[in-house]
């Protein structure tokens, strides 16, 4: 029975470990994406710049990169926001599971919002405004 405990114990941790890293990965993949978007939209522009003219149809393409970074960047918070919910219920099941865990949060726990909160929420949201401010001007 201990061993099947501790077996289930494991099982739990790597989860939590798992999806705790899917945090990370998918803010660095929305963030790559937001970035490759940001280097089409001023390369565009700056293509019609430096050529003395400023069409149409490079306003209008830039104007929809960055209204595809507004939905991006909405996307991102989505996800992370179901992210941190998720890995905080794991986190709380982890905790009521096993007593070393518990004590360990207890422990290092730090006043202030989690790392993860930042990629979820904050990183996306500055996104969102660059792109809002981007669309307004172009």
């Amino acid at each position: 029975m201990a061993f099947q405990q501790a077996t289930a114990h494991t099982r739990l941790w790597e989860y939590f470990l798992h999806e705790d890293n899917m945090i990370m990965q998918r803010g660095n993949l929305f963030l790559v994406a937001q970035s490759l978007q940001l280097v089409a939209y001023t390369a565009i522009l700056s293509a019609s710049n430096g050529a003395g003219q400023n069409t149409s149809s490079s306003i209008v393409t830039a104007r929809v990169i960055a209204t595809f970074g507004i939905v991006l960047a909405a996307i991102w918070i989505y996800v992370g926001h179901r992210q941190i919910r998720y890995t905080d219920a794991l986190r709380a099941r982890l905790a009521a599971s096993v007593s070393d865990f518990a004590e360990t949060q207890a422990a290092i726990h730090m006043r202030g919002p989690k790392a993860a909160v930042f990629i979820a929420y904050t990183i996306p949201l500055l996104a969102g405004i660059l792109w809002s401010l981007l669309l307004a001007v172009s």
